[in-house]
């Protein structure tokens, strides 16, 4: 995939919003935009999709459309921004965006939140550091080359005399903006807070108790639910009975859900809704299911295993070919190696979960996501709504390593939901995500290698097989 440049934007990627309500300054910036599932609501074009608010608290908040799922993004963030702006740790915040395609650009993967972030973040922290020096400077009739930004506040440097931020904001969203490619950026040597071990923000409550994640999110009235899915990929319910599962205390609800393709590519199944998780898993456990578990029902380690053997075994696609292999792999001493990788599922330690509220006018989402509008759009395909009424609140994640760029666990949500009549809170088990998630690629290398009179190698020879992740893509809807 292909990373855009951060250095493409200019002066009509900034906007200095006037002081009114209080607000201060606002800075709008953009930070790049990418996404691995083809079929995601694209943004609006909007220039701005991070934000950086200076209060007359002389309290900075960043405002950005990134999930922590324990990577440390909220506060690898705000100590980018806070070093450029020549803030004190303590003095900057950040807020998750509410999911609005229209303003924000969605999406945490590919480990690209900080390396995409970096530049952009820095050069709207100094061109807010530039504007407020300009105010200062005006203020005190100065050359701004003769003041300098420390700890929240500008410094004349002859007169010792100093500004709080907090006093120049209202002047310095009057000013123009300064072009975005000519700010001058800090010297990486006089860094005080990148670079160095700063407390993650995030800590405190996740030690305390009061971080809220997915699985942590209570409604009013809320259902809890399971879905038995079919042991084989692709199979589904032949029939089922109920009657031992409904006789189960705290069971409400049991119904089959039909599965989602492109998009979600969900499993279906039979749903036991109950008053408790533990209810809904007893449930479950009671069910008689009779499967078809379709074209897949013989397939295994043994039988993708010798598919991948027989595929090395034959000519291949040629990604890279160097030199005269044929050639020097005539004489010298040969040496083989095979290397195996399996299938491995991500095995977050939260376990997967959504809890969905379905009316008839709009519907709300809580979950723990990567993919905020990946998941606004699929409660809105299931429920009927248009995106604009669903809202869809990103929790904190107990990890996610691309786990939670899917979509197949809020969608079976809003199946639920919908068909329950209530907020639903859907759960994974252990046992249901390792049998059931996108799992990192199964794949067989073959590689030979001719080694000259001291060992060394002439020629190298890397036939591979594997599970293609572009094919799994390219089944989706383009947008």
């Amino acid at each position: 995939m292909n990373r855009k440049s951060s250095n493409h934007l200019s002066r009509r990627n900034f906007l200095a919003a006037s002081a009114t309500g209080g607000a201060g300054l606002i800075i709008g910036f953009h930070l790049p935009w990418k996404s691995f599932a083809q079929n995601q609501e694209r943004p609006t074009p909007n220039p701005f999709n991070a934000w950086i608010r200076i209060d007359r608290r002389n309290q900075v908040t960043l405002i950005v459309a990134k999930s922590e799922m324990g990577q440390g993004i909220m506060t690898a963030l705000p100590m980018i921004l806070a070093d450029e702006l020549e803030v004190p740790w303590a003095n900057v915040h950040i807020e998750q965006a509410p999911t609005n395609p229209a303003f924000y650009d969605h999406g945490t993967g590919g480990s690209g939140s900080v390396l995409d972030s970096y530049l952009p973040l820095r050069q709207a922290a100094a061109a807010a550091r530039q504007m407020l020096i300009a105010a200062a400077a005006q203020s005190w009739n100065v050359s701004p080359e003769t003041c300098r930004a420390e700890r929240a506040g500008v410094i004349h440097g002859p007169r010792k005399t100093r500004l709080d931020y907090s006093e120049l904001v209202e002047s310095a969203a009057k000013l123009p903006v300064p072009d975005f490619k000519k700010v001058t950026l800090k010297n990486a040597q006089d860094f005080n807070i990148v670079g160095k071990s700063i407390p993650r923000a995030d800590i405190p409550a996740k030690v305390n108790g009061t971080a809220k994640f997915g699985i942590d999110v209570r409604v009013p009235g809320m259902l809890f639910a399971v879905v038995a899915r079919c042991p084989t990929f692709g199979g589904k319910v032949a029939k089922f009975d109920d009657t031992k599962a409904r006789a189960v205390s705290g069971v409400r609800q049991i119904f089959e859900i039909p599965a989602v393709g492109p998009g979600a590519f969900t499993a279906g199944g039979v749903v036991v809704v109950a008053d408790s998780t533990w209810a809904a898993m007893q449930g479950r456990d009671a069910l008689a299911i009779e499967w078809d578990r379709g074209a897949n029902v013989n397939e295994s380690n043994k039988s993708i295993r010798d598919q991948f053997v027989s595929l090395t075994e034959k000519p291949g696609k040629v990604i890279r070919h160097d030199g005269d292999v044929e050639r020097i792999s005539a004489d010298g001493n040969k040496i083989e190696a095979v290397y195996e990788l399996p299938f491995l599922a991500h095995a977050t330690m939260e376990p997967m979960n959504c809890t969905v509220d379905i009316r008839s006018d709009a519907a709300k989402v809580w979950a723990p996501t990567q993919a905020p509008d990946w998941a606004r759009g699929q409660v809105a395909r299931i429920s009927g709504l248009k995106p604009e009424a669903v809202t869809v609140h990103t929790t904190l994640m107990g990890g996610g390593f691309g786990r939670r760029y899917q979509a197949d666990f809020v969608t079976e949500a809003a199946q639920v939901a919908k068909q329950a009549g209530k907020p639903v809170m859907l759960v994974w088990t252990r046992e249901d995500d390792m049998t059931h998630d996108f799992y990192r690629p199964a794949s067989y290398h073959k590689l030979q290698a001719m080694l000259d009179g001291d060992g060394k190698p002439q020629s190298w020879r890397h036939h591979m097989a594997s599970t293609s992740i572009r094919a799994f893509w390219n089944e989706w809807p383009q947008a």
